[in-house]
């Protein structure tokens, strides 16, 4: 019960602090269902890994931004500090059950999705979530932090992964069982484990 009330008490929090963009996520959700729903064959997974999972920490990067705005840092971290474990459980559950939404309707028109790849959009999800909150926090620059976000996935996208010798971790061929995409899922998890302990880290952090 308190839980539920403490959940209820952030987002009416989120309200009053970004208003209407809090329903960007929404829509783009919207956007991303409608389209394999009616699309489910063509580039189904693509769209969720390279769209879907990335919004994400697009959404916690608009979360974190008022801290930086002039005279909030000192009011905003300590109740983002007292929320923090909260706020990582609410962002997972949101995006958790979009995913799991998203996916339900490839796996009903009949795309076959192994294993390995709900594990490497599990890592996916936690990636961007944990890379977001380092940019914001490291950078201090709300449009730094997104626009080095979204110069990655569009170059990712648009060159399917075949630009510049950095981390491409997104999968876009179909060849799930490739020993190489084994090895880009574990690199992944690695990467997931580095930024969470960075945001983290620097969250915690007193002054």
């Amino acid at each position: 019960m308190k839980r539920s009330l403490a959940f209820k008490r952030l987002f009416w929090f989120d309200w009053r602090l970004h208003g209407i963009a809090m329903l960007l996520p929404l829509i783009m959700f919207v956007a991303l269902e409608s389209y394999v729903l009616f699309n489910p064959m063509l580039y189904g997974i693509q769209v969720i890994q390279t769209a879907f999972i990335p919004w994400i920490a697009w959404t916690v990067i608009l979360h974190f931004q008022p801290i930086f705005d002039e005279g909030a840092y000192d009011t905003l971290v300590p109740y983002y500090r007292k929320w923090l474990v909260m706020d990582i459980l609410r962002f997972l559950l949101l995006y958790f059950v979009g995913y799991l939404v998203l996916t339900g309707t490839l796996l009903f028109n009949g795309v076959d999705i192994p294993t390995i790849v709900f594990l490497h959009h599990i890592e996916l999800i936690l990636l961007f979530l944990f890379f977001g909150m380092t940019l914001i926090f490291w950078t201090k620059r709300f449009e730094y932090a997104l626009s080095l976000l979204l110069m990655y996935t569009l170059l990712e996208v648009v060159t399917k992964g075949q630009f510049m010798p950095w981390p491409h971790v997104f999968q876009f061929e179909t060849n799930y069982f490739d020993p190489l995409y084994h090895v880009k899922v574990q690199f992944v998890g690695i990467l997931v484990i580095l930024f969470s302990f960075m945001s983290i880290a620097k969250i915690s952090k007193r002054n």
